[in-house]
């Protein structure tokens, strides 16, 4: 059950982050050659996790009111 919960999620996100401003930001980022690759994509994934990192604690927060 885990795993399915945990696939669904991934799939989600994955197919509403494609194309949205975020990837399109970090796509103009990595045109830039003096730009380090790992450095953009260490950058831009730690900033997906901290923003889903609020976005769990908001849910979290919300569902207490529920």
């Amino acid at each position: 059950m885990t795993f399915k919960i945990f696939l669904t999620i991934f799939t989600t996100v994955l197919f509403a982050e494609l194309g949205d401003k975020t990837q399109l930001a970090t796509l103009l980022f990595t045109t830039n050659k003096e730009n380090s690759k790992i450095i953009i994509f260490c950058a831009a994934a730690l900033a997906l996790i901290v923003a889903t990192g609020i976005a769990v604690l908001i849910g979290n927060a919300v569902a207490k009111y529920n």
